[in-house]
């Protein structure tokens, strides 16, 4: 027998088979080499641009042209929960055919610092924050053209673009990307192209209405009509296979748009334009650093024997929270616990359905004596606790460090903000706590002897479908569903990593850490700074 007052020591290592070697360096060459050619890929495109970066008051910037300034200028918008970076895609491509493009960051978003105030079904105090902030941005795009200015917005953007072209005649054509606007007419506002992903059905009736409008009821996709002489040109085109957050990526919207203005502008379209493609090259890199992150593995130090425990009803424990959850957060004051918008009621569902399934773990659980102990040497309770706290937290700190340089870095430089400012830092810290929660009692779970063959997976899915449920119960939160896909991508992800960490370390705790200052990481940092 041993007492509680000994503490873990590092397990002796194992030298490995030949085929794991094999396969370690494999993965290792494969994924170096996928993750430099796909950063290089990524970089080359904006290497022939001139880029500026600069603040217009608390607006951040980002300028991109061909050092061309006679053309004219497009400015461009992000959507709810976004950055500029999102959009970056559309400067390349306009940029790399001759005109400069502008991105920017809303109040509350990315890098600007201005918390965004009031409530998402504020329509109107929404709006005066969006106008503002672009008004800024028009006003100095005028400055940097020759007077000609189009505007491209996304989403909660499209509605921020299209109302002020309808406000500011000036505004010489409109691409609305996945349109949330429905008060558009046949002449307002001018020149305007509606693209809509395929897979955006709730969207699909407010473009076709812009077409009906424009064609006297019979109107279809991918069919001109009006004039851009006198303002009244209108398209609808649905980008095939792709939903709210795709449809930015796609080669049919970014062509789509090129062709737009530059008939609206009276500009040449190349036969075979420019039109980024960074999701192919972000894909590769995402997978070539979780392939690398296999061998790199080997770094870390074995703890100590894996003390897995048995858990009796363990479809109960894994269903049960998802449903509870929901209901329990519809009924508590968490719109306000945190200043980011949506973030409190998600911090808040992660807290409660951890905590949920931790007191389940606690009640049901039970040691199964088959299960080897951990190693362990004589030391007193204090000394346990410091090893614990140093080589678990040591252990989660190298795992986030990697993620932060192959995965962060490129996705702030690349695709959307990642790195907050630090008005944002007591929320990572509030959110840390909430997300910690859920991940020690996740881990446990999913590592236990009576966990079925996929356990992760069906967590996961039913941590989704306790969102969905939530969503349902309180309708404010259906911005959640628009972050849905990359939730799913980063589960994928990082319940590789912490597979793998938990085989090498022989502990779920440090995959646990890491996965919570990861995912409270993202969600600290995507939704809106409020007051």
């Amino acid at each position: 027998m041993t007492s509680r007052a000994e503490a873990p020591r590092l397990a002796s290592r194992q030298s490995l088979p030949w085929y794991s070697v094999l396969g370690y360096f494999l993965a290792f060459v494969l994924g170096l080499g996928g993750c430099l050619f796909a950063l290089y890929q990524l970089i080359t495109p904006a290497s022939s641009l001139r880029l500026e970066q600069t603040r217009l008051g608390p607006v951040p910037v980002t300028i991109f042209s061909n050092g061309d300034p006679s053309g004219p200028t497009v400015v461009i918008a992000h959507g709810f929960a976004a950055s500029q970076q999102i959009m970056y895609p559309f400067a390349v491509t306009l940029a790399r055919n001759g005109y400069t493009a502008i991105t920017f960051d809303f109040p509350g978003h990315g890098q600007h610092a201005t918390p965004f105030r009031g409530e998402l079904a504020d329509r109107e105090l929404r709006y005066s924050q969006l106008e503002a902030a672009l008004d800024q941005v028009v006003a100095y795009a005028h400055q940097r053209s020759d007077g000609r200015v189009g505007l491209v917005g996304h989403s909660m953007g499209s509605e921020a673009v299209a109302r002020y072209a309808q406000e500011h005649e000036t505004i010489s054509a409109v691409v609305g990307v996945s349109l949330v606007y429905d008060q558009v007419t046949a002449d307002s506002p001018r020149n305007l192209l509606v693209i809509t992903g395929g897979l955006e059905a709730g969207l699909r009736p407010i473009a076709e209405q812009i077409a009906n409008d424009a064609a006297s009821g019979a109107g279809a996709p991918d069919v001109a009509y009006g004039d851009f002489t006198n303002g009244t040109a209108r398209r609808i085109v649905f980008a095939p296979w792709v939903e709210h957050i795709g449809v930015l990526f796609s080669p049919v919207s970014l062509r789509e748009a090129l062709n737009w203005f530059d008939a609206a502008f009276e500009r040449p379209t190349a036969l075979q334009p420019y039109l980024d493609q960074r999701v192919l090259w972000i894909g590769l890199l995402y997978v070539s650093a979780t392939l690398l992150f296999a061998p790199l593995t080997l770094a870390l130090q074995p703890i100590q024997t894996p003390q897995r425990r048995s858990v009796r009803a363990w479809w109960a424990l894994a269903i049960a929270p998802a449903i509870i959850t929901p209901v329990i957060v519809r009924f508590l004051p968490t719109a306000d616990l945190l200043p980011i918008l949506v973030g409190g009621p998600l911090a808040a569902h992660f807290a409660i359905y951890g905590a949920l399934t931790g007191l389940g773990l606690l009640f049901l659980r039970r040691r199964t004596p088959a299960e080897p102990a951990a190693q362990i040497q004589p030391a007193g309770p204090l000394t346990v606790f410091r090893q614990r706290f140093l080589i678990y937290t040591a252990m989660a700190l190298l795992v986030v460090g990697y993620v932060f340089l192959t995965l962060g870095l490129p996705t702030h430089l690349f695709i959307l903000n990642y790195f907050p400012p630090i008005e944002r830092l007591p929320v990572l810290v509030v959110v840390f706590v909430a997300m910690l929660l859920y991940f020690i009692a996740d881990e446990t779970l999913t590592r236990g002897v009576d966990a079925p063959r996929g356990a992760y997976a069906i967590t996961k899915i039913a941590l989704m479908g306790s969102l969905a449920l939530a969503i349902a119960l309180n309708l404010q939160l259906f911005f959640l569903i628009l972050i849905a896909p990359l939730f799913a991508a980063y589960f994928i992800i990082y319940g590789l990593f912490s597979y793998l960490i938990h085989r090498r370390t022989g502990t779920l705790l440090v995959g646990a850490l890491a996965n919570a200052v990861i995912f409270a990481w993202i969600t600290a940092v995507t939704f809106p700074l409020t007051m």
